[in-house]
């Protein structure tokens, strides 16, 4: 299991990413049950530089759970995060349960089926838990190798066939493609997850729980950053999560 450069290995820290403490100086609290500060809100990296615990081989029930920034939890408190709030409630049957959170923030479908395919055989997990980011985040690969998200600008380039190659990517981007993109690497999930329970949703459930969320409570609910979902959106997540997997785990 490869771990992942971007992200700092054995550490813990209070920011990441865009939620950065000069970012929460400019903040005003978006409502009354807002209680972020800048000092309740822990990032845990393990070893390989991914977000939660260590790895154990020995556990009794292993999952690989891969994601974005939103299974990733930016602007959330490690307990906060759906991946820890699904393991809570898988305790209640495995006592002695890992739960291996691989989510990238700004992680594409592409990377989500790519991360897979090169975990599985290593962790050799009980369940795979995949949440798919949204359909726009592809990757092209460069005739050298190199991999750039389409959802992102195209890059400067002094040379200009290199800018062109780039340019003929972007111009694949629209709806149809993109959905899919998205619906391929989901049926390279599916193939390689054949023999190990499969629990699948996406980033658009997280929104349909949100704004069930904003109705009731009549405020977004947000982490610290004000970008990404809040802590009970995470936790409805979890629990809807935890309910597909009751529901498949006793059909397999």
């Amino acid at each position: 299991l490869h771990g992942n450069p971007q992200h700092p290995k054995s550490t813990v820290t209070k920011w990441f990413g865009m939620d950065t403490e000069k970012a929460f100086d400019k903040v005003s609290p978006p409502h009354a049950d807002w209680n972020f500060t800048k000092d309740n809100v822990n990032y845990t990296f393990n070893s390989l530089g991914y977000r939660g615990s260590e790895p154990d081989k020995d556990a009794d029930y292993k999952v690989l759970l891969v994601g974005d920034s939103h299974g990733f939890g930016v602007g959330l408190d490690d307990k906060q995060i759906w991946a820890h709030q699904f393991k809570m409630l898988l305790q209640e049957q495995y006592a002695n349960c890992n739960i291996i959170n691989c989510s990238l923030p700004g992680g594409s479908n592409d990377w989500i089926s790519r991360l897979i395919s090169c975990a599985i055989e290593t962790v050799k997990p009980d369940c795979v838990i995949v949440c798919y980011t949204y359909p726009n985040r592809r990757e092209a690969i460069w005739d050298s190798g190199y991999l750039w998200q389409l959802n992102m600008t195209i890059p400067d380039n002094d040379v200009q066939t290199e800018y062109e190659e780039f340019q003929s990517w972007f111009m694949t981007v629209n709806e149809h493609s993109d959905e899919y993109n998205l619906v391929k690497n989901q049926k390279l999930v599916q193939a390689m997850c054949k023999s190990t329970l499969l629990i699948e949703s996406n980033v658009t459930q997280m929104h349909i729980i949100e704004r069930d969320i904003t109705k009731n409570l009549n405020y977004i609910d947000v982490a610290r950053d004000l970008s990404h979902f809040g802590p009970l959106v995470h936790r409805k997540f979890a629990r809807y999560m935890f309910d597909k997997f009751i529901r498949k785990h006793d059909v397999t």
